[in-house]
């Protein structure tokens, strides 16, 4: 089961369509009233991170249904999926952060401004991403790009994982690094992340794509 595909801008075309769907999607899904809620919440939070990209940004959002490959088990995996064509260069990217209002160079705070972050990258090509990977990467006392991983040869060229950095703060946690405490409660403060199984970001030579998973359980 899938919904259509909505064309959503950062200047918020699309974006009540993209929540309607979300919306007749649980509905359809015949979920509980507190699955429907979560699932809206995703769709918000991935929503408003659109809207925080710097410069003109257009994308495709839909959601996805997956049955459990076991019959007997009523429930599922849902998947979010904003996908965009990366085909803005770095100097572009420093230019526009250069004029925008909120004049943002500094290192992200949270999930959602972390995916926001790698999104972006992923939109001004390889170069921006291994940029990134050198100012936030190679170093225990960085928490920004934990969860990232080089993909090699493969068609998805770059990708991050919320479990995968969830795993990476948890095991600095107990040092007394400063840094630690914070990544972990900023973890414990998202809603993103207590709300969802997991967050994924992936870079392709031409297009960048974030998958927000939630499992549910049906009819209840």
């Amino acid at each position: 089961m899938q919904t259509e595909k909505i064309t959503i801008d950062n200047s918020g075309a699309g974006m009540s369509e993209a929540l309607e769907a979300a919306e007749r999607f649980a509905s359809a899904l015949n979920l509980g009233h507190k699955d429907q809620f979560h699932l809206r919440l995703l769709a918000e939070e991935t929503l408003g991170m659109v809207r925080a990209i710097v410069g003109g940004f257009s994308a495709v959002f839909w959601l996805e249904w997956q049955n459990s490959i076991f019959r007997w088990e009523n429930r599922g995996t849902c998947a979010l999926h904003l996908e965009a064509k990366a085909d803005v260069n770095y100097p572009r990217r420093q230019e526009l952060l250069s004029v925008s209002t909120q004049g943002r160079n500094t290192a992200p705070r949270g999930i959602m401004e972390k995916v926001r972050e790698l999104v972006e990258a992923g939109l001004y090509g390889m170069d921006e991403i291994l940029k990134l990977q050198a100012e936030c990467g190679g170093t225990a006392l960085n928490y920004g790009l934990l969860g990232t991983m080089d993909m090699g040869m493969s068609q998805v060229l770059y990708s991050w994982s919320m479990q995968k950095y969830k795993d990476g703060v948890a095991s600095s946690r107990d040092t007394d690094n400063p840094l630690a405490a914070e990544a972990w409660d900023e973890l414990e403060k998202s809603i993103v992340a207590n709300i969802a199984d997991e967050v994924r970001v992936g870079v392709t030579k031409g297009s960048v794509e974030l998958v927000i998973i939630k499992k549910l359980p049906l009819g209840r």
